[in-house]
């Protein structure tokens, strides 16, 4: 019986003693791979990235790149690119082993089909070449932001703020937008911008600041014949408390992007976006009050689907707005009361949007420069059970 127990006992130390030695051994093999490893993975990377950056052969990763990737999602929500993300970062070499020039891939969520997620290579302050990593959108129209076509117009690009344009680039920071896919081309700018601004806090001194472009071109369509637009005072603090003024109408998909003063107070012009069926990517409206009745409707921006919703860009469907009464306004298939809105056919989501957009800035006016009592409650909140029912048509 004892020499049973001394044999167990001999075969339990042995066995303690043997998986001790393993453990020791595959911490020692692991200590000896780790950087080769860490280093493959690196150059698999730059095989997918070495496109973007020609000529380079040598990457690296930074030790802090977590850390910097962690940090953008504040910085690019401060910069209006809140639906987009940076998802890696590398530096390439030069024959030296120091680092010339930068890689960041980043994504943005606003796509026809979802997430586009994109890369760019930058060397002094320019870029050196773009590519669609991956998407989901429509053969043969998004997706052609894989095509050269589209994809070699970046490289020479200035690394700052670029902008699209549908009537040919003719500047540093514009690019060509795809034709007949507006919202792709927008998700495209917009992980390409988040993509800049990453590198420009990182690595360039600081992101440099998103100015707010000038609409001129649209205020003087939503205010016919206005000579000049000026600042408000006090028109931030409105704008600021607008977002709980809007949340409590039931608006709160709606935002004041800007109000100005026409022809030094003889009316109003102020700005709204909203979201149609492009639901990543609102639109923008502009309008214009004088005497309490709007003067004009514009669109400011729009991604808005092509021969759907994009119809609220036609004089057909803007020049309905001059002369209604500033009040609270609803969507019917051929109203022509002062109170409706002529709907878009096929395209109610877009109509629903734009009128709750219209209310948003109806709701900011009256509050602000007019008479707020006479906001009728119950019919913004009877629009917004309509819009939550409304068919899915674009």
């Amino acid at each position: 019986m004892e020499k049973k127990k001394s044999s167990t006992l001999l075969n339990t130390v042995v066995l303690v003693v043997i998986s001790v030695v393993a453990v020791a051994l595959l911490a020692i093999v692991n200590q000896i791979t780790l950087e080769p490893i860490a280093q493959a993975d690196v150059n698999q990377k730059a095989e997918i990235y070495k496109v973007v950056y020609p000529g380079c052969d040598s990457f690296t990763e930074f030790d802090n790149a977590e850390e910097m990737i962690n940090n953008s999602a504040s910085l690019l929500e401060e910069k209006g690119l809140g639906n987009c993300k940076i998802n890696d970062v590398l530096g390439a070499e030069d024959a030296s082993g120091n680092i010339e020039g930068y890689i960041v891939a980043a994504t943005s969520s606003a796509g026809y089909g979802g997430d586009v997620e994109i890369a760019i290579g930058i060397k002094d302050g320019k870029i050196t070449g773009f590519s669609s990593i991956k998407n989901s959108e429509t053969a043969g129209l998004g997706a052609k932001c894989s095509e050269l076509e589209f994809t070699d117009q970046f490289a020479g690009k200035a690394a700052s703020m670029l902008t699209y344009t549908k009537t040919g680039a003719s500047s540093d920071t514009e690019i060509d937008a795809i034709s007949g896919a507006t919202i792709t081309t927008n998700a495209v700018t917009q992980a390409v911008n988040a993509a800049i601004i990453f590198y420009q806090e990182n690595f360039a001194g600081g992101a440099q600041d998103v100015a707010k472009p000038d609409l001129t071109e649209y205020y003087q369509k939503a205010y016919p014949g206005a000579n000049t637009f000026d600042d408000i005072e006090n028109s931030d603090k409105m704008i600021e408390d607008s977002a709980t003024l809007l949340e409590s109408n039931g608006l709160s998909d709606c935002t004041i992007e800007e109000v100005k003063s026409v022809n030094g107070g003889e009316g109003y012009v102020i700005s709204a976006t909203g979201t149609g069926f492009a639901k990543t990517s609102p639109f923008q409206i502009a309008i214009g009050i004088k005497d309490n009745k709007i003067t004009g409707f514009a669109v400011v921006s729009s991604t808005e689907s092509e021969g759907y919703g994009a119809k609220m860009n036609d004089d057909s469907f803007t020049s309905q707005f001059a002369g209604k009464s500033v009040g609270i306004m609803t969507a019917k298939a051929g109203g022509t009361a002062d109170n409706e809105i002529d709907a878009i056919s096929g395209a109610t989501i877009t109509t629903n949007g734009v009128t709750k957009a219209v209310n948003a800035i109806v709701v900011f006016y009256q509050t602000n420069f007019g008479d707020a009592s006479s906001i009728d409650t119950s019919s913004l909140q009877q629009n917004a059970s309509a819009d939550a029912t409304a068919g899915a048509t674009k």
